[in-house]
C-alpha cells in the first residue's frame, strides 16, 4: 500500500507549525514526541548492536588464541580455557603459556570454588608469617620489665 502524495507535505507542515507558539502546540507537541520516540528507540537498537558486534570481537579476543598444533603444525584459533580438537589431524590440544600442547587429563575431578579456597587456606597457614620488625624499647623509670604488646588500630563500623 502506498502512501498518499500528501502525506510528506502534511508532516512537513506540522513541524513547521510545532515550532511557531499557538494552541496546535498542545496536540502536536505529544504527537512529534511519539515520532521522536520511534526514531530515537530505531537509533538505539543501531548503537546497541554495534557495541554488541565490538563486544563480541572483543570477548573472542580474550578467551581465544592463536597457535600451531605440536602434531602436524596447522596455523589455528582455539580456546585458552577448555581442551580442543586439531581441525586437521584431530589431535586433542591445550593451550598452555601461549602454545599449544597435547592434552594429557589429570585423573583429578574438577575442584569445586570451596575446595579451591580451602586449599588456598591450607597453604596460607603453612608459610610462616615474615618476622616483626622490633620496635625500640623505651626505659620506664624504675622498671626494667618490657612489654611485647602490639597496639593495633581497629575501625568498627
Amino acid at each position: 500500500m502506498a502512501e498518499p502524495e500528501w502525506l510528506g507535505t502534511a508532516f512537513f507542515a506540522l513541524i513547521v507549525l510545532s515550532f511557531i507558539p499557538g494552541p496546535w502546540q498542545v496536540i502536536l507537541s505529544p504527537i512529534i514526541s511519539l515520532i521522536n520516540l520511534f526514531y530515537m528507540f530505531k537509533f538505539g537498537i543501531f548503537l546497541l548492536a554495534i557495541a554488541g558486534i565490538f563486544g563480541l570481537q572483543w570477548y573472542f579476543e580474550a578467551t581465544t588464541t592463536e597457535g600451531q598444533c605440536p602434531g602436524c603444525g596447522v596455523l589455528q584459533r582455539g580456546s585458552k580455557t577448555e581442551p580442543f580438537n586439531c581441525g586437521m589431524c584431530g589431535l586433542e590440544l591445550e593451550v598452555k603459556d601461549g602454545q599449544f600442547v597435547q592434552y594429557r587429563k589429570s585423573g583429578q575431578a574438577p575442584q569445586t570454588p570451596f575446595e579451591k579456597m580451602r586449599d588456598f587456606a591450607k597453604q596460607a597457614a603453612e608459610t610462616k608469617p615474615p618476622p616483626k620488625p622490633s620496635a625500640p624499647k623505651a626505659s620506664r623509670t624504675g622498671s626494667k620489665k618490657s612489654s611485647s604488646a602490639e597496639v593495633v588500630d581497629v575501625e568498627v563500623l
